[in-house]
């Protein structure tokens, strides 16, 4: 199954999307008399799963809740996470380039929902920053409330993947990673989508990933080069931290590479689809910047 969330006129929700439409969920769950939320992540923390999806099309006239995709606009998928847990340095081929050494535990660091963006949307550049990196991951999409669990039973917990993009001041983060959060924090800084794919359908083990710049492919690798599956990356943030319905944790990114305004980035992800952005340049205070002499 893919689940996005559009907007229809004025009317922003969120349903299944097949081939060249979209099936306004809340409006079918409340045909075939199910409990409706008004959005994925209010969808998941009630229990919703695909069972309860599946059970709507059995109850309900899917044709009266279908949209063209052509007169829809796609949003974020999942526009309002309580947090975004990002890993770090975790595929084999950027460690590689990076000189680097693994540490000894998974590496995280958390993203804000306030940066987030949806297919389309421009990435905007604060200027006089120096130089922003592509970083291109995979979103897994907690599915229910954890709090300490087996990796064996990770996989049950994790609704779905969709493609997401960690962008990055590349130069201020070198600077010192006390600056990191800054770094990564700037609003459009977390594209995502363009919808997510119900776990089961994605070959997660070893899906091919590609960063495209410009229509030109710049990087190309696999989630077969991540040092830690999304088992046990999810279970070591849930022995720490309560993951609820609708959070996402990040698999890090295969090699990045820089971006400047006027380009258009994309992501493409097997099983998932294509993300794609353009981007723009944004005016900002500079005094920071001169005061770090970037």
């Amino acid at each position: 199954m893919r689940v996005g969330t559009f907007l229809h006129g004025d009317h922003e929700s969120w349903g299944l999307i097949e081939d060249d439409h979209v099936v306004d969920l809340p409006s079918l769950m409340s045909a075939a008399r199910i409990p409706a939320a008004s959005d994925l992540r209010g969808f998941l923390a009630q229990g919703g799963s695909t069972e309860t999806i599946r059970d709507a099309f059995r109850r309900a006239d899917r044709q009266r809740s279908t949209f063209s995709l052509t007169d829809v606009r796609l949003l974020a998928p999942l526009p309002n996470p309580s947090k975004i847990v990002c890993m770090g340095l975790n595929f084999e081929d950027y460690r590689q380039i990076l000189g680097l050494e693994y540490l000894a535990v998974p590496q995280l660091f958390l993203k804000a929902p306030s940066a987030i963006i949806g297919p389309d949307d421009a990435i905007e550049i604060p200027q006089g920053y120096g130089s922003v990196f592509h970083e291109f991951e995979i979103g897994a999409v907690i599915g229910r409330r954890i709090r300490g669990i087996d990796e064996a039973a990770v996989p049950d917990a994790i609704f779905g993947y969709t493609i997401f993009n960690d962008i990055v001041l590349h130069d201020l983060e070198l600077l010192t990673r006390e600056y990191q959060q800054w770094a990564k924090n700037c609003d459009t800084f977390a594209p995502m989508g363009p919808w997510v794919v119900t776990a089961g359908e994605v070959p997660i083990a070893n899906a091919r990933m590609v960063r495209r710049r410009n229509g030109a492919i710049e990087s190309s690798s696999s989630t077969a080069q991540m040092r830690r599956p999304f088992t046990e990356m999810v279970a070591f943030v849930a022995t720490f931290m309560t993951l609820e319905p609708g959070d996402l944790v990040t698999s890090a990114s295969p090699p990045a590479g820089p971006f400047v305004p006027g380009d258009v980035l994309e992501v493409e992800v097997e099983g998932i689809g294509v993300l794609r952005n353009p981007v723009t340049a944004r005016t900002v205070d500079r005094r920071y910047a001169q005061a770090l002499r970037l």
